[in-house]
């Protein structure tokens, strides 16, 4: 693999973030639909997880290098999310309750926006990481693309209740999307020229980081929206990945 095929892993996982963003302009989801499309893209998220971090990861250091890249992800999301969400960064995937909004709406959307921009980063770096070992399949790609669909949309409709321009939104997420690029290159870049436990915990600590973000924000704001027919979606997004996965 090269560094162009770990830019165009970012560009092509990076549009959906900007195109849900410029689909806010122009429709608002209901809360059902909008919790099904972060369900459906938590479900093929844990399949990426499990077939495509983890495995490789356990394949290329073993278990122990695994395991504590793993929880080393989990540690670094979680406490991010912790200071973010003090400053507002919690509700970045609530499409609802504008009441719950500070009265400061630059400060609100700069914190969505951080958030936002924490949920996709170990993403991105697992695409650059994968890119090295040629691991990047269909299944991991179209999991991507639609978790960061049904997340561009949840925070673009928050950012609309905090009050923030379309135009401002957009530009966030486009920068966002620029941000995917860069992070999968940096993780080539860098892990390119280490050995293969290096690599090892770098895709563990990608999947601790994307199981975080999805434990902490995607699933319980799923669950919020869709109520329990958000199993059947997360179920059906889990049985599309692991089909691509099979293939």
């Amino acid at each position: 693999m090269s560094l162009e095929n770990a830019l165009l892993y970012g560009f092509l996982t990076g549009l959906p973030l900007i195109g849900g963003a410029i689909l806010t302009k122009f429709a608002s989801f209901g809360g059902k639909t909008l919790g099904a499309i972060m369900a459906f893209g938590s479900g093929a998220l844990i399949v990426v997880i499990t077939f495509s971090l983890m495995s490789e990861s356990y394949e290329n250091g073993g278990i122990v290098v695994a395991s504590v890249g793993f929880i080393s992800g989990v540690i670094l999301f979680s406490t991010g999310n912790y200071f973010i969400n003090k400053r507002g960064g919690k509700r970045r995937k609530q499409c609802s309750h504008p009441q719950e909004m500070t009265h400061d709406p630059n400060s609100e959307g700069k914190a969505l926006a951080l958030g936002s921009l924490m949920d996709n980063i170990p993403e991105s770096l697992a695409l650059g990481v994968s890119a090295i070992s040629g691991t990047v399949g269909i299944a991991f790609l179209a999991g991507i693309i639609v978790s960061n669909f049904s997340e561009s949309v949840a925070s673009s409709q928050t950012m609309k209740i905090a009050k923030m321009n379309t135009k401002s939104i957009v530009i966030t997420w486009s920068a966002i999307g620029m941000a995917n690029m860069v992070s999968a290159a940096i993780g080539f870049l860098v892990l390119s020229q280490l050995g293969s436990e290096a690599i090892a915990f770098a895709l563990a600590l990608a999947a601790g980081a994307i199981l975080a973000m999805l434990s902490e924000t995607m699933i319980p704001e799923a669950y919020r929206h869709g109520g329990f027919f958000i199993s059947f979606a997360t179920a059906l997004g889990f049985l599309m990945s692991f089909a691509l996965v099979i293939a």
